[in-house]
C-alpha cells in the first residue's frame, strides 16, 4: 500500500504495476498454525471499529487515482485474490491459478469480495467460484472473467509494460476521470446522478489545455504533450479520498 501511495503523490509516476515475488503471486493465508490460524482475526465488534476508524479497506482502493495494472505470475489464492479484485486490470501468466478456497477452510470471503466478485464477472459465475472454492487455471480463469488476457509466462512484464505504455499515450487527467467514474458508478443506481456527475466532468475538462492538446496533436499526427498532472491538475470537485 505504502509503494502504491507514493506512486499516487509522484505527478511524474502514472501507472503502477504489481506482480508477485518469485514463482507465484501470493499464496493465501498461512496455515502452518493449523487451527488456530484464524484465530486473530478481527472478532464483528473489532472489525465494526477498524473500518469506523481506518475507513473500509476496498474504498481506499477505489479512491486511487491512477490505474494499477496486476500481473499474476503463478498461484493466487485465498486473500490473494481477494486483494487483486480491486485493481482495474488484471492479466495471468499461462502457469497462473487463481481460487477462492475460503469455504474450504470453514471460512468465508472476506475484503467485500462477495459485493466486488460479482460486479466483475456475474452472479452467477462468482457464486460458482465461491461456494465450490474451485482453483481455476489461466485459460478458465480468462472465460469466467477474472482476467483480461493470459500470456505466455516470460511475456508476463513485457506484456504488463505494454499495457501501461498504451495507457501513457492518454491524458493523465483524463485516465483519473475515467477510472473515477468506473468506481463511482458500480454502486450508483440513478442514471440520471450517474449522466450529471459525467457531464460535469466532460464540461470541466473540455476546458483545460489538454483537450486541445489531443485534438492537435491528432491533426498535426504528432505525440501530445499532456500539460496537466495527477494529483495536482485535478478539479475541485475531485473526491481525493
Amino acid at each position: 500500500w505504502d509503494a502504491i501511495r507514493k506512486v499516487e503523490d509522484d505527478p511524474n509516476l502514472r501507472v503502477t504495476i504489481i506482480t508477485g515475488a518469485g514463482r507465484g503471486f501470493c499464496a493465501g493465508q498461512d496455515l502452518s498454525s493449523g487451527g488456530d490460524t484464524f484465530d486473530n482475526l478481527d472478532q464483528p465488534q473489532d472489525a465494526a471499529e477498524r473500518v469506523k476508524k481506518e475507513g473500509s479497506t476496498l474504498k481506499r482502493y477505489f479512491s486511487l487515482k491512477k490505474p494499477v495494472i496486476v500481473a499474476i505470475n503463478g498461484p493466487v489464492v485465498g486473500v490473494g485474490v481477494t486483494i487483486i479484485l480491486p485493481f482495474d486490470i488484471r492479466i495471468a501468466s499461462e502457469s497462473a491459478r487463481i481460487g477462492l478456497v475460503f469455504n474450504r477452510r470453514g471460512v468465508i470471503p472476506e475484503f467485500a469480495s462477495p459485493w466486488l466478485l460479482p460486479r466483475i464477472i456475474g452472479i452467477s459465475k462468482a457464486a460458482e467460484l465461491m461456494y465450490t472454492g474451485r482453483i481455476l487455471n489461466a485459460k478458465e480463469a480468462l472465460e469466467f472473467g477474472l482476467v483480461s488476457r493470459v500470456v505466455p509466462d516470460d511475456k508476463l512484464m513485457d506484456v504488463a509494460k505494454e499495457l501501461a505504455e498504451e495507457i501513457l499515450l492518454c491524458a493523465p487527467v483524463s485516465v483519473a476521470l475515467t477510472k473515477r467514474m468506473l468506481y463511482q458508478f458500480l454502486s450508483e443506481t440513478d442514471v440520471d446522478k450517474a449522466e450529471s456527475i459525467n457531464h460535469q466532468y466532460l464540461g470541466w475538462v473540455s476546458t483545460k489545455a489538454d483537450t486541445r492538446e489531443g485534438v492537435m496533436s491528432f491533426l498535426e499526427k504528432r505525440k501530445p504533450e499532456w500539460k496537466l498532472k495527477v494529483p495536482g491538475d485535478l478539479p475541485d470537485f475531485f473526491p481525493l479520498e
